[in-house]
């Protein structure tokens, strides 16, 4: 999925890859985002920081690498979608 351009924050949200194996399995609800990190509240309550080109998350039944998310979120979502040209 590529230019992803919605807000994030309040959706669930589950690690199924990672550089980081201890982050594979956090699943939740995405509570914060900055440039280069997203908070993900799980189940018990604690609020886990992952690095975002570290991971791929399932949102809404759709993976996404989270390379495509690094910058501001404001900043996402306001570009627009370019055409390719042939």
């Amino acid at each position: 999925m590529s230019n992803v351009r919605e807000v994030l924050i309040g959706q669930e949200a589950k690690v199924v890859g990672s550089s980081n194996p201890s982050y594979i399995g956090i699943k939740g609800l995405i509570v914060d985002e900055t440039a280069n990190m997203i908070d993900i509240e799980d189940e018990s309550g604690h609020v886990r920081r992952l690095i975002k080109k570290n991971v791929v998350l399932e949102i809404e039944g759709k993976h996404i690498d989270g390379i495509e998310l690094i910058g501001r979120p404001e900043n996402r979502i306001k570009n627009r979608v370019r055409k390719k040209w042939r």
